[in-house]
C-alpha cells in the first residue's frame, strides 16, 4: 500500500513539472530574450567602422602633404578616398549575398580581416622598405583597395545588428550608434591627421597609427564575435523575418520594386554622397580662401559632433514615437536649408565662425536624419534582409559621391587673382600647385540637393511593415494566452486537457506546500507517509464533483 502511494506521488510530481512546462509554452510559445553579448557586438562593429573610416579618409586632410611625399598629383592622392567609393559598388552585391547565406558573424570577420590586411599593406608601403615614392604610392593604393573591400562588409550591417540583437524599443538607438561610428571615425581622422602629419615627411606616422588600430580591432573581433545571432530572438520581427525570407534574388526584386524605398535610395544616397564629398574635398575647397587644413578638419569635426547630438535626439524620439517618416522629412528639409547656407559661406573668405556654425547646423539635421532613414528603409522593405536595404542606399551614396566629387573637380575654374595672397593650398608644401575656384561646383551641388529634398518631402510615404508585423504577432500571442487561461476542464482538445491538468496539479502543489513543518519533515524522511496529501486531494475531488452536480 505504501509503495503504491509513493509511486502515485512520484507520478503526480512528474505531472506537475510537465504541466508547468506546457503552461509556460502555451502562454508564450516564443519568448523574447535579450543578451548582454549584444553590447559586445555593438562595440566591436563600432570599432571596426572607426578603423575603416580612418583608413578611408586619413590622407584627405593632408592631401597636399601626401602629394609632396609620394611625388604624385593631387588627383592621384584623391584616389585614396575615391577607391573606397568604386570598390564598394561591386562588393555591395558580394557582401549582401554573404550576409544572407553565411550570416552576420562571417561578414564581420571577413570585413575585419580585409581591414587589417589593407592597413598593414599601407603601413608596409611607407615603413622604409620601399624607397621610390611612386612605388610607395602604388603599394599603398593597393592596400587601400583591400580596405575598401572591407567597408562593404562593415558599413552595411548596422540595421542587421540592431534587428538580430536588440529589442524593438532599442533598435533605432542601436542603429544610430552603429551608423554614426563611420562619421565618428572620419571626425577623429580629420582632427588628428593634420596633427600627425605637420610636414610631408611625417606621413609614415599616419600609417603606423591606423595600422595599429586595425590590428587592435582584429583582436577584439576574434574575442567578441562568436555567433551571428542570439539563441533566442529579441523581437517578433527578428524571429519571423528569418523564417519568411525569400531567396536572395527574390529579395532584390522585392527591394527594387518598392517605390518608397527607391525614393529613399535617391534621397539618403544623396545625403551620404554629400557627406563623403565634403570629407574628401573640404580642405581643397576651403584652402583657396585662406582656411588651412587644420580648420578644415575642425569644420568636419563640428559637423559630425553636431550630427551625434542630432542623431541622439532623433533616435530617442523615433524609438518612443515610431514617427519615422515625419522625423525624416523634417530633418531633411532643415538639412537642405543649412547645407545651402553652408556652401554659400564656403565661397567667402575670413568667415570662420559662420562656416563653423552653418556646418554644425547642417550636421545636426543631416547626419541626425541618416540613421532614422536607414530604419525607415527596413520598414519599407520588410521582410527583406536588413543588410540589403542598407547596402544599396550606401551604393547609391557611393555612386552619387563619385559624381559630386567629379563635379567639384570638373566645374572648378581659375582662382580670382584677388585671392592669390590669401590662399594656403600651396604654401608650405613646396609645390607650384595652382588653387582653383569652386563657386560653380558648389552652386551645382546646391541645385541637386534642392531637387532631391523636395522630391522626398512631397512624394515619400510608406507603411511601417516591420512594426505592423510585430504588433500583429503580439496581438496573436495575447489572444492565445487569453484563450488558454479562459479554457475549462469541459473544453475539448489537447490544450484544454493540459490546462485542466495544469490547474489540478498546481493545486496539488499548493496543498503540499501548505502542510505543517512537522508533516513536511515527516514526508522528507519517509515519502510513503502521504496520507494527509491524499486526504486533501480526495476532499478536493469531492468538492469539484459536488460543484459539477450543482
Amino acid at each position: 500500500m505504501g509503495g503504491g502511494r509513493s509511486t502515485s506521488l512520484e507520478e503526480g510530481r512528474g505531472q506537475i513539472e510537465e504541466a508547468t512546462t506546457q503552461g509556460r509554452q502555451g502562454n508564450n510559445p516564443n519568448p523574447l530574450v535579450v543578451y548582454k553579448q549584444r553590447w559586445a557586438v555593438l562595440v566591436t562593429v563600432t570599432l571596426l567602422n572607426l578603423s575603416n573610416a580612418g583608413l578611408w579618409i586619413n590622407t584627405a586632410p593632408v592631401s597636399y602633404k601626401a602629394m609632396t611625399y609620394f611625388g604624385v598629383t593631387l588627383d592621384q592622392i584623391n584616389w585614396f578616398s575615391l577607391v573606397f567609393l568604386f570598390v564598394s559598388i561591386p562588393f555591395c552585391f558580394i557582401s549582401t549575398f554573404s550576409v544572407n547565406q553565411l550570416g552576420l558573424r562571417a561578414a564581420i570577420h571577413t570585413g575585419s580581416a580585409l581591414n587589417t590586411i589593407g592597413a598593414l599593406i599601407r603601413l608596409l608601403s611607407t615603413c622604409g622598405i620601399i624607397s621610390d615614392g611612386k612605388t610607395q604610392y602604388a603599394v599603398g593604393l593597393g592596400g587601400q583597395v583591400i580596405a575598401g573591400m572591407a567597408q562593404s562588409f562593415l558599413l552595411f550591417i548596422p540595421t542587421k545588428v540592431s534587428q538580430l540583437w536588440f529589442p524593438e524599443d532599442a533598435r533605432a538607438l542601436s542603429t544610430t550608434i552603429l551608423a554614426l561610428s563611420n562619421p565618428l571615425g572620419i571626425l577623429v581622422t580629420q582632427v588628428i591627421s593634420p596633427l600627425l602629419v605637420p610636414e610631408s615627411d611625417n606621413l609614415p606616422t599616419l600609417n603606423y597609427v591606423f595600422g595599429g588600430l586595425a590590428v587592435f580591432t582584429q583582436v577584439v573581433t576574434l574575442l567578441c564575435i562568436t555567433r551571428s545571432k542570439p539563441p533566442t530572438a529579441p523581437s517578433y520581427s527578428a524571429e519571423r523575418g528569418e523564417k519568411e525570407r525569400q531567396p536572395y534574388l527574390q529579395q532584390l526584386k522585392s527591394t527594387f520594386t518598392t517605390v518608397p524605398y527607391l525614393l529613399l535610395l535617391l534621397a539618403l544616397g544623396c545625403g551620404v554622397a554629400l557627406f563623403s564629398a565634403l570629407a574628401t574635398v573640404t580642405a581643397q575647397i576651403l584652402c583657396p580662401l585662406g582656411y588651412d587644413d587644420v580648420f578644415s578638419g575642425i569644420v568636419m569635426g563640428v559637423m559630425i559632433l553636431c550630427g551625434f547630438v542630432g542623431s541622439a535626439v532623433t533616435g530617442i524620439t523615433a524609438d518612443r514615437t515610431k514617427a519615422f517618416t515625419p522625423i525624416t522629412k523634417l530633418c531633411y528639409g532643415a538639412a537642405a536649408i543649412f547645407a545651402i547656407i553652408m556652401m554659400e559661406m564656403f565661397m567667402v573668405p575670413d568667415q570662420r565662425a559662420l562656416v563653423a556654425i552653418t556646418t554644425g547646423l547642417f550636421g545636426f539635421f543631416g547626419v541626425g536624419a541618416y540613421p532614422i532613414g536607414l530604419e525607415l528603409a527596413v520598414e519599407a522593405t520588410y521582410p527583406v534582409e536588413e543588410s540589403i536595404s542598407t547596402a544599396f542606399i550606401f551604393m547609391s551614396g557611393q555612386i552619387q559621391g563619385v559624381i559630386i566629387i567629379a563635379m567639384v573637380s570638373l566645374l572648378s575654374t581659375d582662382l580670382n587673382p584677388k585671392y592669390n595672397d590669401v590662399e594656403v593650398c600651396s604654401k608650405g608644401t613646396g609645390t607650384d600647385l595652382e588653387p582653383r575656384d569652386y563657386t560653380v561646383s558648389l552652386c551645382s551641388i546646391m541645385s541637386l540637393l534642392t531637387f532631391v529634398v523636395v522630391l522626398i518631402i512631397v512624394f515619400f510615404k510608406t507603411p511601417y511593415k516591420r512594426l505592423e508585423a510585430e504588433r500583429a504577432q503580439s496581438n496573436t500571442n495575447v489572444s492565445s494566452s487569453s484563450s488558454s487561461s479562459s479554457s475549462t476542464p469541459h473544453s475539448s482538445g489537447y490544450s484544454s486537457e493540459n490546462a485542466s491538468r495544469g490547474d489540478t496539479t498546481s493545486s496539488r502543489t499548493k496543498k503540499i506546500t501548505t502542510l505543517s513543518s512537522e508533516e513536511q519533515v515527516l514526508l522528507q524522511r519517509d515519502p510513503t507517509q502521504t496520507t494527509l496529501v491524499h486526504e486533501e486531494e480526495e476532499e478536493e475531488v469531492k468538492e469539484e464533483g459536488e460543484e459539477e452536480v450543482v
